[in-house]
C-alpha cells in the first residue's frame, strides 16, 4: 500500500513539474483577451522530540493551505478583473495544543473603463471574511483552558462597494482613489465580540453602514524569472472623521526553488480602530510545494 501511494504521488508531481516547465498547467485554456497569475501552495513543518536531552526542544507542527488568483480581461471598451485569496492554516505544539496561524478569504471584482490608456474610471465590489472560528485563550481558577469565540464567518464579515478613477503608468504599478461604502456584517452567535456594534447607543447594532473614500495602491516586480516582489496598500477613511481610518500593507517577496517548490517572505501591518488602537504586525517565512495553475 506504502509503495502504491508512493507511486501515485511521485507521478503527480513528475507530471506538474512537466507541466510547470512550460508555464502554469492550466495555460492553454485562457481565453486570448485574458492573463492569469493563479497559485495553490500547501506548506507543512514538523518538529518531534522524545526523549531528546542535548537541547531544549518543543514537539510542534504547522500546516497552511494558500490559494492566489488574478485574473485579467482585455476588451476595447473595458478591462475586467478578478482576485481571490485564500488562506487557512493551524499550528500545533506541544503543551498549548492548536492554533489558528491563518484564516482568510478575499475576493475582489473591479471593472476598468478604457477612457484613456493611463486614466480610467472604475467600479467594483469586495467581499472580505473568515473560514473557521477564532478564539481568546485564557484560563480558569484551576489552570483550565477557557476559550471564547471572538470570530468566526461573517463576524466580521465586510462588503464594499467603491466608484472611482485609477491611474496605471505602467503594468507594474497602479493607484486608484474612489468613493466606497463599506458594510460590516456581524452573523447571529458572535454576541461575545460584535464588530458592527455602536458602543455609544445601548442597542446591539449587527450592521454598519460607512460611506468614506478608499485608496488602493499595487506594485509588482519581477527581479528575475524566479523572484516576484509583490505589494498592495489599502485605506479606508470614514467620512465621520480623519481619525477613522483602516488601512493594511502586504508585502510578499516570492523565490521559486524549483517548478513545484517555492520560498516565501511576507510582512503586513493592519490597522482598524474597532479591532484594536495600536497597529498589528504579521511576518511570514515558508517554504512549501505550490501548483501553478496559470
Amino acid at each position: 500500500m506504502k509503495k502504491s501511494l508512493f507511486a501515485i504521488v511521485s507521478a503527480a508531481l513528475i507530471s506538474a513539474s512537466t507541466a510547470f516547465a512550460n508555464g502554469g498547467m492550466f495555460d492553454k485554456w485562457l481565453p486570448e483577451n485574458t492573463t492569469a497569475d493563479v497559485v495553490a501552495a500547501i506548506k507543512f513543518t514538523r518538529m518531534q522530540f522524545s526523549n531528546w536531552k542535548f537541547e531544549d526542544g518543543t514537539s510542534s507542527y504547522t500546516w497552511l493551505f494558500t490559494y492566489d488568483a488574478d485574473l485579467k480581461s482585455h476588451w476595447k471598451v473595458a478591462d475586467w478583473r478578478n482576485k481571490l485569496n485564500l488562506a487557512l492554516g493551524y499550528t500545533w505544539t506541544d503543551g498549548l495544543g492548536k492554533r489558528k496561524s491563518s484564516d482568510k478569504i478575499f475576493y475582489e471584482t473591479m471593472g476598468d473603463f478604457n477612457a484613456s490608456e493611463k486614466i480610467k474610471p472604475y467600479v467594483g465590489a469586495r467581499f472580505e471574511s473568515q473560514f473557521t472560528r477564532g478564539y481568546d485563550y485564557s484560563e480558569d481558577a484551576d489552570g483550565n483552558e477557557i476559550k471564547t469565540t471572538v470570530s468566526h464567518f461573517m463576524a466580521p464579515g465586510y462588503v464594499t462597494q467603491m466608484a472611482g478613477v485609477g491611474y496605471f503608468p505602467n503594468d507594474n504599478f497602479s493607484t486608484r482613489l474612489a468613493f466606497a461604502n463599506r458594510m460590516t456584517i456581524t452573523a447571529d452567535g458572535s454576541d461575545t465580540y460584535l464588530y458592527s456594534d455602536d458602543t455609544d447607543t445601548r442597542k446591539i447594532e449587527k450592521f454598519k453602514n460607512e460611506p468614506g473614500l478608499e485608496s488602493i495602491t499595487e506594485f509588482k516586480y519581477d527581479f528575475s524569472e524566479i523572484v516576484t516582489f509583490k505589494s498592495r496598500l489599502w485605506a479606508f477613511i470614514n467620512f465621520k472623521g480623519f481619525d477613522e481610518i483602516d488601512g493594511k500593507w502586504e508585502n510578499l517577496l516570492a523565490l521559486s526553488l524549483s517548478p513545484l517548490f517555492e520560498f516565501q517572505v511576507s510582512y503586513d501591518i493592519a490597522y482598524d480602530k474597532d479591532l484594536d488602537k495600536d497597529s498589528q504586525h504579521k511576518n511570514v517565512i515558508l517554504v512549501g510545494v505550490t501548483w501553478r495553475w496559470f
